[in-house]
């Protein structure tokens, strides 16, 4: 019994990450087109960055790594895309920015939304908001949305330690 609940929880872990990787490249062919090249690494983060970021954004990170995606057309690096879990009120919301080498946002997408409520972060309008935001901006300007304050919360804060941790990246090394 224990090897077949075993089996079962590598089978669906597997089955959720490929559904999140087919999802998240999907969104990158409808926002970049179809004929850009991609590539996916999990990216572990220093611990001294790590730091700094969590201290700066008064947010965790999910976990020890993250997930970026490099966009590149005809030889060229066109943006870099980062993906994160932030927790909403019980269950962990998956996102991804994008950005352009200067750090600025081209976009943001929910990936996966797991809570019965506050399903409003998902709306692309609500987070239309964070289109051309930088380190720079004020992230307390996204607004509201009824009934889903602790994800709008988790979302603006995991927004903004994506956007301090691609400030540390090698850019030249994404490609690699």
């Amino acid at each position: 019994m224990l090897k077949f609940m075993m089996l079962f929880i590598f089978i669906s872990n597997f089955i959720f990450a490929n559904e999140i990787k087919q999802k998240t490249e999907h969104i990158i062919n409808q926002e970049f087109g179809i004929n850009v090249q991609i590539k996916f690494i999990k990216y572990i983060i220093p611990v001294k960055i790590k730091n700094e970021i969590e201290k700066n954004s008064r947010q965790k990170f999910f976990s020890e790594s993250i997930l970026i995606w490099s966009i590149k057309e005809n030889d060229s690096l066109l943006a870099v895309g980062i993906m994160d879990n932030v927790f909403g009120k019980a269950q962990p919301i998956t996102f991804i920015t994008f950005l352009n080498l200067q750090g600025e946002i081209l976009s943001n997408h929910i990936v996966k939304y797991r809570e019965e409520h506050g399903g409003a972060v998902s709306n692309l309008d609500w987070n239309k908001q964070f289109i051309g935001m930088t380190l720079d901006s004020d992230f307390n300007e996204i607004d509201a949305i009824s009934g889903a304050t602790i994800s709008v919360n988790s979302i603006k804060k995991g927004v903004l330690k994506l956007v301090l941790l691609f400030k540390t990246l090698d850019k030249t090394e994404l490609w690699k």
